[in-house]
């Protein structure tokens, strides 16, 4: 990508058959970090048209953007950073996004089902809230987990397993895991 600054104009000529995503990164989410590009690497691979998308932990929503560019009827957000939240909401603008919605709060406060789950976020939070990511996880629904440590991949997936979830893909990246769970 080639970025050409003019005053206050920044241009930016992205390559072909790219999808744009435009940041102001307050909060967790640049796209830098490994487990956000593999998320984003999952979310260009699988269809998303039509789906129901919650972003567990969305810090600046890049996967929420991602998800909504490529089809997603709706995205909901949810992250206990108040910050985190304000800067979402200005990155959807940013994206001319509007069926995105934000709630600042924890898992708790979710109360619908979506088609598509994105957990990007420790394992820790992951596994406390296994019962409640399965509630709101439809039948045949995806789940993408990311930001698992090593040593917590069998014990997260063991505890999927359990309730009946498949395991489609399991990627090793450089310090974390990345998964994709099929309810």
């Amino acid at each position: 990508m080639k970025i050409v600054e003019a005053g206050n104009f920044e241009i930016y000529n992205i390559k072909p058959n790219a999808i744009p995503i435009i940041l102001n990164c307050n909060a967790f989410g640049s796209g830098e970090h490994e487990t956000t590009k593999s998320c984003l690497e999952i979310i260009s691979k699988i269809d998303l048209h039509g789906k129901k998308v919650l972003d567990v932990g969305s810090g600046t929503g890049i996967l929420s953007f991602a998800s909504l560019k490529k089809g997603a009827k709706l995205a909901v957000c949810f992250d206990i950073s108040l910050e985190a939240c304000i800067n979402l909401k200005e990155n959807a603008q940013y994206n001319c996004l509007n069926k995105i919605y934000t709630v600042c709060s924890t898992i708790d406060a979710i109360k619908s089902t979506f088609d598509v789950i994105f957990a990007n976020i420790y394992s820790s939070i992951i596994l406390s809230n296994i019962k409640k990511i399965d509630d709101l996880l439809n039948k045949g629904g995806l789940l993408i987990a990311s930001g698992i440590n090593y040593e917590y991949n069998f014990e997260i997936r063991n505890e999927f397993t359990k309730l009946g979830y498949e395991t489609l893909k399991t990627m090793f990246l450089e310090d974390y895991v990345t998964m994709v769970l099929k309810k």
